[in-house]
């Protein structure tokens, strides 16, 4: 699936821990959306479009999904306490950053989440962008549609509104889990 999206700039080494992400539920009792599991199983650790850690279940290493999940809604929810102007100024942006399901990190500081109350067909859930400061924006209806918006001409400004051009549909695979 991955293939034929990103260019793979160093071959994956690291991938997701394929028990948990068979047996993990949301508490909606969804499992992780199919393009998630996929990019788990295929690309595995790395850096997507050059500036995106995909957060991936590996037990207890410090950038599993299990631990960093944690972190950032921990980041999350204190943003909702007061919530930020930017938060109160998104169409349901206080139900959606209290909703979210984070799953990535970009080197700049922004954010990818789901939205695990409204599923999609085949199981995806709505991705949505923010950076906390200029608002959060819809970002694709899948992972597979994120790397999309977000590395074609005609759609990376829906998503990155302050970005001068598009990101490269490319995927770094790190070699070793460095702790």
């Amino acid at each position: 699936m991955y293939n034929d999206i990103v260019t793979i700039t160093q071959e994956p080494k690291i991938f997701g821990d394929q028990d948990f992400l068979d047996t993990f539920r949301f508490e909606n009792g969804y499992p992780f959306p199919p393009s998630y599991t996929a990019f788990c199983n295929e690309l595995g650790y790395g850096k997507l479009c050059d500036l995106f850690l995909i957060y991936i279940p590996m037990g207890d290493h410090p950038d599993s999904w299990v631990v960093q999940y944690k972190k950032m809604k921990g980041l999350f929810d204190y943003y909702l306490d007061p919530p930020l102007f930017a938060i109160r100024e998104a169409e349901g942006g206080t139900d959606l950053i209290a909703n979210a399901i984070p799953f990535a990190r970009s080197e700049n500081g922004e954010f990818l989440f789901w939205d695990i109350r409204h599923p999609q067909p085949h199981g995806e859930f709505p991705v949505y962008f923010t950076d906390f400061s200029t608002g959060i924006r819809p970002a694709g209806n899948s992972l597979t549609t994120f790397i999309k918006n977000v590395s074609g001409e005609a759609t990376f400004k829906s998503v990155l509104k302050f970005y001068q051009k598009p990101l490269e549909a490319s995927f770094q695979g790190f070699k070793e889990l460095i702790w």
